[in-house]
């Protein structure tokens, strides 16, 4: 005969064998949802990498819209891409999303720097003349007249060879830039619009967001005690002082004039309608760009100054449409130095023990001595096309037949 307790330890005993089966159901439910999201995850990242070489392979457009893509025509691979113009470099944007997961990525776009040449001299009927502990490492496209050993202050070439690298004739005109991005920088820089700068401490807007656009007061010519950060544009109409106290990362501003205090370090686009003066020690990370770009009716000389053991890693530009009385104007200043490339439609000013790793380009060169101004000569002066980073990547503001875009720094 059962006892009475029987039945309810029968039924506790259902209880928990419920409660444990419930429990084991849900755990393979949640699992089993667990799985699926690691594996849509896993394809989402997967199709973002195919969405980041697909934008980077040619086939889209800098228009500043977006684009819906099915990967493989299964109504499952969903991409979106943008790319647009960000300075002298383009700025993709790559999301891949199924339901409510998303993965997305934003990076600047660069193209491959394979040029081997160290130097562009235009054919100006003259000459290029090396003097003291010059160094020239690379190829290099030089007037038909040539390279040739100098004497300067009594100081005579003490290099064996004129040049590490095979020598070709050069034209009478630097090659020439992609209008698109003159267009788009001369815009900005005819025409300063937008709210006024907000009064804070630190500003940060993600490239994932709408530039973010500010024009300065009168009251705010200076930039100082502040953090700038992401997809931010400055805009002025008067000129534009930067402090050394200043922290800027991937900004741009445009402005007739830039200065900038000795000791200031960051990375940023600067562009200027009438110069850009740097001053003493100053370091800008790659990837900077200063650029000055003189107006048709422009009636000053355009310039940019290096100052004195200052560093820059990115790309020097001075551009003028039509050649004038006043060409623009690059001057690297004593124990300077640049790890990109410099390129002037009119002069480069140089003082001695200037160190370039890249290419420069120019019109003509000026060497500044205690004693005289040479033209087209090169004294104390170091320029290495092999030591220049092989991670380099140039700006697509330089035209190429057949350019080879790559990613040049994730952003977001």
């Amino acid at each position: 005969m059962v006892k009475a307790s029987a039945l309810y330890i029968v039924v506790i005993v259902s209880l928990l064998i419920a409660v444990i089966s419930a429990s084991l159901l849900t755990i393979a439910f949640y699992y089993r949802l667990g799985v699926q999201k690691k594996v849509r995850q896993e394809r989402l990242l997967v199709n973002l990498q195919s969405g980041c070489e697909a934008l980077l392979s040619g086939g889209f457009n800098t228009d500043d819209e977006f684009h819906l893509m099915d990967l493989y025509g299964n109504q499952k691979d969903s991409l979106i891409f943008r790319k647009e113009i960000w300075g002298v470099y383009e700025l993709g944007t790559v999301k891949a999303f199924e339901l409510k997961d998303t993965v997305q990525r934003t990076f600047f776009i660069g193209d491959a720097f394979s040029d081997p040449n160290a130097i562009y001299l235009a054919d100006e009927d003259r000459p290029l003349s090396i003097s003291g502990k010059t160094a020239l490492t690379g190829d290099a496209k030089l007037p038909k007249s040539g390279l040739q050993r100098a004497y300067v202050d009594g100081q005579p070439y003490e290099g064996k060879e004129l040049i590490t690298g095979k020598i070709t004739k050069s034209d009478r005109d630097l090659p020439s830039l992609n209008l698109k991005f003159l267009e788009e920088i001369n815009k900005r820089l005819k025409k300063a619009e937008g709210p006024p700068r907000p009064a804070a401490d630190s500003l940060f807007n993600t490239f994932f967001n709408t530039v973010q656009l500010y024009k300065l007061r009168p009251d705010q010519r200076t930039i100082k005690d502040v953090k700038l950060r992401g997809k931010i544009i400055l805009v002025s109409d008067t000129i534009i002082n930067i402090a050394a106290s200043a922290v800027l990362e991937d900004v741009q501003i445009y402005a007739p004039a830039i200065v900038v205090d000795s000791g200031f370090t960051g990375s940023c686009q600067l562009f200027a309608r009438d110069s850009i003066i740097i001053g003493k020690d100053c370091k800008f990370n790659y990837p900077s760009f200063a650029g000055v770009f003189k107006p048709e009716d422009g009636k000053v000389q355009a310039k940019i100054n290096i100052g004195e053991g200052g560093t820059f890693a990115g790309i020097l530009l001075s551009y003028e449409k039509k050649q004038s009385d006043l060409q623009t104007l690059i001057s690297l200043r004593k124990n300077s130095e640049v790890r990109g490339e410099v390129f002037a439609t009119g002069y480069i000013k140089l003082e001695r023990e200037v160190t370039v790793y890249g290419k420069i380009y120019a019109k003509r060169f000026m060497m500044q001595t205690p004693n005289t101004l040479y033209e087209n000569y090169l004294i104390d002066f170091t320029l290495n096309r092999k030591l220049l980073s092989k991670y380099y990547l140039s700006s697509p503001i330089f035209k190429t037949a057949v350019p080879d875009q790559k990613i040049l720094k994730w952003l977001n």
